[in-house]
């Protein structure tokens, strides 16, 4: 029996997910406690905490064969009583902590942070500092100006879980699944972008195929380049398709045409 839209949906956002046991899985998790621990071994007192954040933390990291600039974010705050230092000075540090523990891999500077690319995922070293101030405290990161600008790598992975809860638990399986749209599709959209404007949809009372239909609608093209837009309208024209095809009881050319928004699947 042919499988139907929403269940097929289904299965292509569970193919896209990074499971804890998979071998992905498993080589990401020893290769995050292995960073982890060589960077507080090697800067000793100098970093007070090393966390994971971003579409890692969040369970909307595709792997690397669905999207090939996949990565795991990770921030390591460097201690600052005694007073803080340019970013450029952190990212220096952590470039040659990279360059010396993973000689195998592939070692670059990307703003704002160090990559280090390995097999199975890149890795996004991102150098911070805890700034207590007066009224209140923050989290610094470098700007592309070489300052430091405030950041709080949680409220958005809180954001996300709320939402998501709210809508039965498929918001995180269609961010998945238009991820994979965008970056078959020359990444029209920055994957951060991405999830925080789909996570701003209600998806109330919705199933995986009226979510994914949803938000192919509401996808913002407004101030965007040219090439943005004639992109989600080309998605949004086969979305159509999909739809009509639907509506005349056509699974299997509906399924075709699914495939040119979700090629090989």
């Amino acid at each position: 029996m042919e499988v139907g839209i929403n269940n097929h949906l289904k299965k292509i956002s569970s193919r896209l997910l990074i499971k804890p046991k998979s071998l992905t899985g498993i080589n990401i998790a020893r290769s995050v406690d292995s960073i982890s621990r060589n960077i507080q071994t090697y800067f000793q007192e100098d970093v007070t905490h090393v966390m994971v954040f971003g579409s890692y933390s969040r369970d909307t990291l595709l792997p690397r064969e669905y999207d090939s600039n996949s990565d795991v974010d990770i921030l390591i705050l460097f201690a600052s009583e005694n007073g803080k230092l340019k970013p450029e000075s952190y990212r220096e540090r952590l470039k040659k902590f990279a360059s010396q523990h993973y000689q195998h891999g592939k070692v670059v500077k990307d703003h704002p942070s160090i990559v280090v690319e390995l097999d199975h995922i890149n890795f996004d070293l991102v150098p911070g500092i805890f700034d207590e101030g007066v009224f209140y405290d923050s989290i610094e990161i470098p700007g592309k100006d070489n300052d430091w600008i405030e950041t709080n790598p949680q409220t958005f992975n809180k954001t996300l879980v709320e939402a998501n809860t709210r809508c039965g638990s498929i918001l995180k399986p269609i961010i998945r699944v238009l991820k994979y749209w965008n970056a078959s599709s020359g990444y029209p959209y920055s994957s951060f972008k991405l999830e925080s404007m789909l996570a701003d949809f209600n998806y109330s009372g919705d199933n995986y195929q009226k979510a994914f239909f949803y938000a192919i609608d509401k996808l913002e093209t407004w101030n965007y380049p040219g090439i943005v837009n004639q992109k989600v309208e080309a998605l949004q024209k086969k979305a159509k398709y999909v739809k009509e095809f639907l509506d005349n009881d056509d699974l299997i050319n509906a399924k075709r045409m699914l495939s040119k928004i979700l090629p090989g699947f």
